[in-house]
């Protein structure tokens, strides 16, 4: 029977206070959102992006409401620079008890256009950097009996896109990897999700928004009839990496407006 301090006791559990949490590729768009989010409920994050003055100017705009923010630089594809987010999150805000596997590429090309290079980049950035942080924060999240681990994924794990089979190839990995960590580490009190976004307005699909979102069917097969926002993967993050979403692991959340269901 439902009391009156039910619905207080719930919303509890989507707290995160104390937690520290690290989300890569968070300097704009879904990775932003997530950090944001988690920052509102409690937690201390490190927003990691490749440019770090981006990072840098919205870890202060949230200490200045009142947050405990720190930004990082580096590159995802660049297997040590993964060892120094730790390293230096760790120091500043204490061991990662959240982890936010966000960062990735995505590029497109003719089939016969990609060179060695070019996939092995899209690679590294998109699975082994995901793997390698993995690594890194399990010891302590073990250790604590809690943890959560949250991988971004795709609506392109799921529906290969023309040109981007590298990347298309990379999140149908990250989707199959959240399920291997699942089985593996939840004997340990950890949780290993991921979310997978559809069709969004983020920085880097702006310019084809600016030239096609009028005209672009897409949105008119989207049960929903309208494109994500950052801030749509945000309530879904929450639950994952909160107490509230504690018996949830080995998940793919589709957060796509229906699409992975549409014709």
């Amino acid at each position: 029977m439902a009391t009156p301090d039910s619905p207080q006791n719930t919303l509890s559990r989507f707290r995160v206070d104390g937690r520290v949490a690290l989300i890569t590729g968070a300097g704009r768009g879904i990775g932003l959102a997530i950090g944001q989010a988690l920052a509102e409920a409690g937690a201390k994050v490190a927003l990691q992006d490749i440019d770090r003055d981006v990072a840098r100017e919205q870890a202060d705009q949230l200490k200045q409401a009142g947050h405990d923010v720190i930004a990082l630089g580096g590159d995802a594809t660049r297997l040590a620079d993964a060892d120094e987010w730790i390293a230096e999150t760790s120091k500043s805000l204490g061991p990662v008890d959240i982890l936010i596997n966000n960062a990735s590429i995505q590029s497109s090309r003719n089939l016969e256009e990609w060179s060695n290079e070019q996939v092995e980049e899209i690679l590294r950035a998109n699975i082994v950097s995901p793997w390698r942080l993995s690594q890194l924060v399990v010891p302590h999240m073990r250790e604590q009996h809690w943890g959560r681990i949250l991988n971004v994924g795709s609506i392109q794990g799921i529906r290969g896109y023309l040109g981007m089979g590298p990347y298309s190839a990379s999140k149908a990995a990250i989707h199959n990897l959240t399920n291997s960590f699942a089985r593996a580490l939840g004997k340990d009190g950890i949780t290993v999700n991921c979310i997978a976004p559809g069709y969004y307005n983020t920085w880097r699909n702006r310019d084809h928004f600016e030239k096609h979102h009028k005209n672009d069917k897409r949105v008119e097969f989207l049960p929903l009839k309208r494109v994500g926002e950052p801030e749509d993967c945000a309530g879904a993050a929450l639950l994952l990496c909160s107490d509230a979403g504690g018996y949830i692991t080995g998940a793919v959340l589709h957060v796509d407006g229906g699409m992975h269901i549409a014709g």
